[in-house]
């Protein structure tokens, strides 16, 4: 009942937007109407916004949208590679404290030109803004000197490798803006005027937004095969943009994996791309068995990743062995995790050093430690008669003994995995891993516990293995990340000091191989992969986008429209 009073609702709006009559369920009317009604634009949705100021705007459907209208000093490609935008040439200084910058000669969309000083107050209004998305963006941002109108100088407090990746924040015009309070900032009214490829030339905060071509644009090249008009309707929620989508209303939107088996094929084309939803398992590692390098390496092994990838994920995540994006320029594929191999995990669990695992562990009850104490009484005993005995052979008893206790020890363990019941790819990876222990002899429990209760787990450590994700930043630095995992080494602490100032990118590289490098050879934490992103498009368009979850709409430039077939 709920989807249908939507979608009346949906085709109401489409009505008032239009002008044309009221459409049935019937799959050809719809096709009709979307040709009747779509053949002058492109058509896309967003959520209503609360502003469609830039800087203060936290509504990720409209960021989209917005993202066509204001232009940055530098934006992400589709691999989540900082590139030049509204800068022509930069050159960042020696010691990585400030950054030179001249400006492509850029209008805004009222004929003005964009200037230095435009970046300088648009830094300003987000370090003034209570609630910027961008606010982290400009923190370590110290001043700006202006040089000129084209030129100026972004001075950092610190040296900080990913200083340019800082820089995708959009720029809005100082003449505009300078002088309203924070009310007036907030008013469409007076957020018409943008340096993007196109510009809002209509916007009725009851049904919809128009974006018309900006002829004036810096890049002609790239608005050469552009479609002069887009119609953004606005809708209640994302619900209501994927109901429009399949009403054959919106031509473009995003979609999560739970709704993608609506759309058919024959109707829509479906383009996936890396998210920035990074899925991985830690470690426990004031539970003294987790810190024995052999321990973790069997769990590793034990872990088939791409049984995992393909059941609990349906195939829709890219594999990847450190939490960076599969094709940024500082991941680097050759340093490969710890594959699925069950020999070599239980070659693994028989180079534990037994003697760290200990009564601390939460599993071992007082039972298992009065048997302990009598297992070292008899070894004491044993060792007063190996005097007997020849040294080889001593050997090879000691090492049979030892081998013994481990498997003894490792069948005591019920490893406690917890996880996010309301993720069930989480849930199903757990539930997997699970089965992959028991396979190598290691007993498991997988706690499935609400928000509250994983969070108040996680940080009393009451877990063993804990599936967690994280969201990936559209700054490259994964520092927090491994942070987060628990897992220490001086090696490690000095390698990620060195990646937070370094100063030029090949440097950066080397570092985070190292980096790699380390968290593999060492079982830090076992990655499993970062989730797909989905965008459906209405088969009426023609060309290919190029999106990233920072910028969905990157190619809509070169999209057109497929001709209609000759009626016979």
């Amino acid at each position: 009942m709920k989807k249908i009073k939507l979608l009346t609702v949906i085709m109401t709006i489409m009505i008032a937007v239009s002008g044309c009559g009221k459409g049935d369920n019937n799959k050809n009317e719809n096709k009709n109407t979307s040709e009747k009604n779509n053949s002058e634009y492109i058509h896309l949705s967003m959520v209503n916004p609360k502003t469609i100021n830039p800087i203060n705007n936290n509504e990720q459907s409209v960021g989209y949208i917005l993202n066509l209208v204001y232009d940055s000093l530098f934006t992400l490609d589709n691999n989540y590679n900082a590139v030049p935008q509204l800068v022509e040439t930069y050159s960042m200084a020696s010691d990585g404290k400030s950054i030179q910058i001249k400006l492509k000669d850029a209008n805004w969309h009222n004929g003005n030109p964009v200037t230095s000083e435009d970046v300088e107050f648009t830094i300003g209004l987000i370090k003034r803004s209570e609630n910027s998305s961008y606010k982290s963006l400009v923190e370590n941002i110290s001043s700006v000197s202006c040089e000129d109108s084209k030129n100026l100088t972004i001075n950092f407090n610190e040296p900080y490798a990913f200083s340019i990746d800082n820089l995708i924040f959009p720029i809005v015009s100082k003449s505009e803006l300078s002088e309203l309070n924070s009310t007036e900032l907030n008013s469409y009214k007076n957020n018409m005027v943008g340096s993007g490829a196109y510009k809002v030339s209509k916007f009725n905060t009851r049904s919809n937004m128009v974006l018309t071509l900006n002829e004036d644009y810096y890049d002609k090249e790239k608005i050469k095969d552009a479609k002069k008009e887009i119609n953004v309707m606005l809708v209640p929620d994302e619900e209501a943009q994927v109901s429009m989508t399949l009403a054959l209303s919106s031509d473009i939107t995003k979609v999560g994996i739970s709704d993608l088996s609506k759309f058919q094929e024959d109707e829509f084309k479906i383009t996936n791309y890396e998210g920035r939803d990074y899925e991985y398992m830690i470690f426990n590692y004031s539970n003294p068995i987790m810190n024995d390098i052999n321990f973790r390496k069997a769990i590793a092994y034990s872990i088939d990743k791409k049984k995992i990838l393909d059941e609990a994920y349906l195939g829709n995540a890219s594999n990847v062995n450190f939490p960076l994006h599969s094709e940024s320029k500082y991941y680097d594929p050759a340093i490969k995790s710890t594959g699925y191999n069950v020999n070599k995990a239980k070659e693994s669990l028989n180079k534990i050093n037994i003697d760290k695992i200990n009564s601390s562990h939460t599993g071992q009850d007082d039972a298992s430690k009065n048997e302990d104490n009598n297992k070292k009484e008899e070894t004491n005993k044993k060792a007063n008669e190996e005097n007997k005995e020849t040294k080889e052979t001593k050997k090879v008893n000691e090492e049979k003994e030892k081998k013994e206790k481990t498997k003894e020890e490792i069948k005591k363990l019920n490893l406690r995995i917890v996880v996010n019941k309301e993720n069930s790819e989480r849930v199903k990876s757990a539930q997997l891993i699970k089965e992959n222990l028991n396979e190598i002899g290691i007993k498991s429990t997988v706690e499935e516990l609400e928000g509250k209760e994983l969070v108040q787990a996680l940080e009393k450590k009451e877990y063993d293995l804990a599936l967690v994700g994280w969201e990936l930043s559209s700054v490259p630095d994964a520092t927090n990340i491994i942070n987060y995992s628990g897992y220490t080494n001086e090696k490690l602490t000095n390698d990620l000091n060195a990646l937070k100032i370094s100063n030029s990118v090949d440097n950066t590289k080397k570092i985070y191989k190292s980096i790699q490098k380390h968290v593999s050879d060492n079982v830090a934490f076992v990655s499993l992969g970062i989730t797909d992103e989905y965008l459906v498009t209405n088969k009426r368009i023609e060309g290919n986008l190029k999106p990233n979850d920072f910028d969905i709409y990157e190619g809509i430039y070169n999209l057109g429209f497929k001709e209609k077939e000759a009626k016979k």
